[in-house]
């Protein structure tokens, strides 16, 4: 058992409950509150509208794997705190594009950067990240630069993102490219720096049509996360989907498999072309509970594989995040 911040304090890691492992409250931008892009009182009644629904659908936790540069408002969590029905994890680390300032920082920098919002709190508040997040997608082919280079500058983040882990004790969680396999050289990072590897959860891996390169990251240990799983998508991709994921399970790797949306209650990203939030959906965190999972126990699949991927994956995360600890 480790203990796990939340944004509205600490809980034991055997009381997550149902987890939904990359979820976003209010994302979009860096800044974008303070450029008439964002309306905190219409994001606090979505995302209380969506938490809601979602509690309905038994879940009980959600990480929300949303940092500052990708439009993490801590004033959003400060309101939820108190409202929420769910327990919600906030993330620390960043998204895909690596801030100028980050450049002349060197991996304990980055670490040093991360730290301070685990163990000192987020923006000068009592909330604490939970976890680290980090993003490696399209940029991560750019070589151009050297040094300099998009890749190169994506490496030394996450070495900084391994070092936090270990310093404070919390998962790693990561927005992949799936179809580029990127997994595998971050694991490779991962495991060059110490880290336990039942600590990472290689996110978007549904993405991938690849099963052997699914059923590699959980061979190395890590855990596989299920986490893009929307309702635009239609029944046959649904169905595509959920077939990784029974894939895993008949493998023996259900207790390393976690499912998700990366849905948002309120959201700018590719919202309408005049600027604004995407249209509003409280069921956003549905088609998990109410679409994989009954199509998993369609066929066959026990209730204790069903509660190894939606409770103790995720708790195997953080419980081999808090024994490396430094």
């Amino acid at each position: 058992m480790s203990k796990i911040h939340t944004i509205s304090g600490v809980i034991d890691s055997e009381d997550i409950g149902w987890t939904l492992s990359h979820e976003h409250l209010v994302s979009g931008m860096g800044g974008m509150d303070r450029i008439g892009l964002y309306d905190e009182k219409e994001a606090l009644r979505r995302c209380n509208e969506a938490l809601q629904v979602a509690h309905g659908a038994q879940i009980r936790t959600i990480i929300d794997c949303t940092p500052v540069d990708l439009g993490r408002q801590v004033s959003a969590f400060q309101s939820l705190s108190s409202s929420s029905p769910i327990n919600i994890i906030a993330a620390t680390g960043l998204y895909r594009w690596v801030p100028l300032s980050y450049y002349s920082w060197d991996p304990d920098t980055v670490a040093h950067f991360f730290q301070r919002e685990i163990e000192e709190g987020i923006e000068g508040t009592a909330i604490h990240a939970g976890i680290i997040k980090i993003a490696w997608d399209v940029e991560y082919s750019s070589t151009v630069g050297g040094p300099n280079s998009m890749q190169a500058q994506l490496e030394k983040c996450a070495r900084g993102a391994a070092r936090a882990a270990k310093r404070s004790g919390v998962p790693i969680t990561c927005h992949t490219r799936a179809i580029d396999k990127v997994g595998i050289r971050l694991l490779d990072i991962f495991e060059d720096e110490g880290i336990d590897l039942g600590a990472v959860t290689i996110g978007h891996t549904n993405d991938s049509p690849d099963i052997n390169y699914v059923l590699d990251l959980a061979k190395r240990g890590a855990n596989v996360g299920l986490d893009r799983f929307t309702k635009t998508m239609n029944e046959e991709e649904l169905i595509r989907r959920s077939k990784i994921a029974l894939a895993l399970i008949e493998a023996g790797y259900s207790g390393q498999t976690s499912l998700g949306h990366d849905s948002a209650a309120y959201s700018i990203n590719r919202g309408p072309a005049s600027g604004g939030p995407r249209i509003e959906n409280s069921e956003c965190w549905l088609p998990v509970p109410n679409f994989e999972i009954p199509w998993l126990r369609d066929k066959g699949v026990d209730e204790g594989s069903i509660d190894s991927m939606m409770i103790k994956s995720v708790q195997r995360t953080f419980e081999a995040a808090h024994s490396m600890k430094l």
